[in-house]
Formats: C-alpha cells, sequence, structure tokens
C-alpha cells in the first residue's frame, strides 16, 4: 500500500508540474479566450466580461493529477478505473458552466489534459508486475488473509509465486460438535446467528495471527500456518493462535449463553507437516489452498478432543517442531496401518514462559499417569491421574483417564473387551480410523 502511495504522489506531482508548467506560459489561453466569447454569444450566460479564477484552476490541476493517479494506481479492476476517469471528466467539464452562470470564467482544459495524463501514467504502471499485484492478490487471496498480510505482500521486493510448492505447514482447524442439536433446540434464525457469530470470531482472530482461512463453514474452520511463504515458526504461530482462540471461545459461550442460553462444543487442533501449495480449480473458478495428509488429520484431531473432553490438541509432528516452546500432556497413542506408522498426539497446555511450577508439577504426575496405565498398572495410573485433578476444577483428560482406570480395575475383561475393535492387536494404541 505505501509503495502504491508513493507511486501515485511521483506520478501526480509530475504531471502537476508538467501542466502548471503549460498553464503558466499561456498554453491553455487561446482555449480560455474561446471559451468566453462562446459562453457570452450563447444566449444562456451572463452577456458581460467574466472574470477568471486561476487560483481555482491551478488547485484543481494539482488535485486532479494526485487524484486520478492515485485512483487508477490503486483500483485494480481495469473498468473502475476508466469509470472513475471518465466521472472525474464529466465533473470538470461540468464546472465550466456552472461557474459562468455566476460570471466566472473557469477553463476545463487544463484540469482534463492533467487527468489525461495521470490516467495514462496510469494505466501503464497497472500494466506493469508491481501495478498488477494487488489485482492479482485479490482475485487469489481475496477475503482470505488480513489487510496486514495483504499490504506485506504487496510491499514485497519479489513477486508472489501461486506456480506451486512443497512447504512446510501448520494446520489449524475448530470443529464445533453440537450444531446438530443446536438446530434442533433452536429457531433457525436464531441457530443462523449463532453461527455466524462463531464464524466472524474465529475466522477475523485467526486471519489476524498471519493465518491462511482454507475453509470456512457453520462446524467447521481450518486455517493454514506458512502456507503463503516459508517459514521456520509456522508451528510455534499455531500453537500461540490456538491457545488464544481457546480463551476466545470460552468468552464467546458466555455471551452464547446470555443471548440464546446454549453454548457451542468446540474442538481445535494443529497438525504439521508437507502440503503442496498453490492455486487449484479452472480459470473461471480458482482458489489458493494445499493438498496433503495433514488437511485430513487436523479435521480427525479436533474430532478427537470429543472423545477426551479435551479443547486443544496437537499431532506428534507439531509437538516435535514446537516441543521447546509449548507444554503438553499425551493423551493416546495412535496407529497408521497404511503407513505402519505409531505416534502419539498431546493437548496442548500452555507456552512454557506462562506456565507455573505447580502446573508442571501436576502435569508431571499425569503424565507418569499415562504410562502406567498404558503398562496396565492400573492401582499406580489411578493414584497419579487423581493427584494430578485441581480441586473443584473440571479436567475432561484427567476424568477420562481415571474412569477408564477405574473400569479397568473394576473389571479386568474389559481390557480386552471394550473398544478392542479401535485397537491394534497388543491393544495399547488406537488405530487411525478410529479417532
Amino acid at each position: 500500500m505505501r509503495r502504491y502511495a508513493l507511486t501515485a504522489l511521483l506520478i501526480g506531482s509530475l504531471v502537476a508540474a508538467a501542466v502548471l508548467g503549460l498553464y503558466f506560459t499561456g498554453v491553455f489561453e487561446g482555449p480560455a479566450a474561446w471559451l468566453g466569447e462562446t459562453y457570452r454569444g450563447s444566449g444562456f450566460f451572463p452577456d458581460t466580461e467574466m472574470s477568471r479564477v486561476g487560483w481555482l484552476e491551478i488547485l484543481l490541476i494539482t488535485v486532479t493529477s494526485l487524484g486520478v493517479a492515485w485512483c487508477l494506481v490503486d483500483i485494480p479492476q481495469l473498468g473502475h478505473k476508466i469509470l472513475v476517469f471518465m466521472t472525474i471528466l464529466v465533473v470538470l467539464m461540468g464546472l465550466s458552466p456552472t461557474f459562468a452562470l455566476y460570471g466566472k470564467l473557469f477553463e476545463p482544459f487544463s484540469c482534463m489534459t492533467a487527468a489525461l495524463l495521470a490516467a495514462t501514467a496510469g494505466i501503464i504502471y497497472a500494466g506493469t508486475e508491481l501495478g498488477m499485484r494487488k489485482r492479482v492478490l485479490q482475485n487469489v487471496l481475496g477475503p482470505r488473509v488480513s489487510r496486514t498480510i495483504l499490504d506485506e505482500m504487496m510491499s514485497a521486493p519479489e513477486p508472489p509465486d501461486f506456480s506451486g510448492a512443497v512447504r512446510e505447514v501448520s494446520v489449524l482447524t475448530v470443529r464445533v460438535f453440537n450444531d446438530g442439536d443446536l438446530r434442533e433446540k433452536m429457531e433457525p434464525t436464531e441457530v443462523l446467528k449463532m453461527s455466524n457469530l462463531f464464524l466472524r470470531s474465529t475466522s477475523d482472530f485467526l486471519k489476524s495471527k498471519g493465518g491462511y482461512l482454507d475453509e470456512s463453514g457453520p462446524d467447521l474452520v481450518r486455517v493454514f500456518f506458512g502456507m503463503l511463504k516459508p517459514s521456520e515458526t509456522h508451528a510455534e504461530e499455531a500453537c500461540r493462535a490456538a491457545l488464544e482462540l481457546r480463551t476466545r471461545l470460552q468468552n464467546l459461550n458466555q455471551e452464547c449463553e446470555t443471548r440464546w442460553f446454549h453454548r457451542l462444543q468446540f474442538g481445535v487442533a494443529v497438525s504439521s507437516g508437507s502440503m503442496t501449495v498453490g492455486v487449484y480449480g479452472s480459470p473461471q473458478h480458482y482458489f489458493y489452498s494445499g493438498v496433503g495428509a495433514e488437511t485430513d488429520f487436523s479435521r480427525r484431531l479436533a474430532h478427537a478432543n470429543l472423545r477426551y473432553d479435551s479443547d486443544v490438541l496437537i499431532s506428534a509432528r507439531t509437538f516435535l517442531i514446537v516441543s521447546d516452546k509449548v507444554e503438553v500432556r499425551p493423551m493416546e497413542m495412535f496407529y497408521d496401518p497404511d503407513e505402519d506408522v505409531m505416534s502419539e498426539i498431546y493437548q496442548i497446555l500452555a507456552m512454557k514462559e506462562q506456565f507455573t511450577d505447580e502446573e508442571r508439577q501436576r502435569r508431571d504426575q499425569f503424565w507418569q499417569g499415562v504410562i502406567f496405565y498404558r503398562e496396565a498398572k492400573y492401582e499406580e495410573a489411578l493414584d497419579l491421574f487423581s493427584r494430578a485433578r485441581v480441586p473443584g476444577v473440571e479436567d475432561g483428560p484427567v476424568n477420562f483417564f481415571i474412569e477408564r482406570t477405574q473400569g479397568f480395575l473394576t473389571n479386568p475383561d474389559q481390557e480386552h473387551a471394550e473398544d478392542s475393535y479401535e485397537l491394534t492387536d497388543e491393544g495399547h494404541a488406537r488405530l487411525l480410523g478410529m479417532m
């Protein structure tokens, strides 16, 4: 945006200087005299000597040069550029007979010359890569990025590359689990208002954090971090955004409960990996997006929050990248039979600088409890899970593991019977398809 403003200022200043030079050398005196004679002989205007409004002509030359240059440089669509230019010409031509009705002679030829020169220079600049960049970015990215990101890309020294690339990307997905229940219990207009409030709050916030809004619907919002340009901090940015979003959604739930007496049940997930990014679609309908396994995995991971009653989960790959930045606790192991890969998922608790010693102690107890749980040492696991619980505070994942541990202690056969179709043969990892 700053580059466009400076370019328009340069074009406008040069055009104004050139036209004012012609004006002061008397180039427009002949057309002005002819125009005055035409007005006096027409019978529609006062038949007296008209006085010139030279100060206004000088002012309008300057304003027209700068204004036309700015409009034609900044407006991305060619049709809109032409419309603005023609409107300015009509206004300038209309000023002359209007002043003539009051006995003032205003010659529009100098201002129209300034408008024509500024428009020509603006259109020439708009044909360059820098001049077309705004139109390209708006057509490809549209409202899917924040204004700040759009301005940074317009001011970048290198043009954006949408031809296709493989990049390390973090996918942040937000899912609403109880949209079906809300539709049954609320009026359609109220459901629409509640859904739009969720979409505005979530989408606008994630875009402000640098995310690219890939999908936005009543029950799912997905953004990519690190997709528009290579970034070494995409996972950290996504995790920070997810933690801040958790607080915002909790506040949003308070507003929803006050207005509609219902709450949103949501889950957030972050998954990182390689994706092929670029412009997909036909010439009539195209969009910038990414293709890779992380898109589906992030969607599944967000849904896994429903199982554990957690809020924000991250993948093993994401944790590997940000392990020195965030504090987490483990949930379950998952096995992908297609890739023959075992991986773990984690609940993200806080950034390291915001984690207290007491929270770290309870987290460590929970972690050790999970280890005992996987080793089928259920009495030791139950003791640690109970100590990890904060009195008076609901903790979904702690409750989840306590209930399962108690179930195994009460009914040892449950270890091999319950949900056995969801587990691997060894029983300590859940199949990926059951996430």
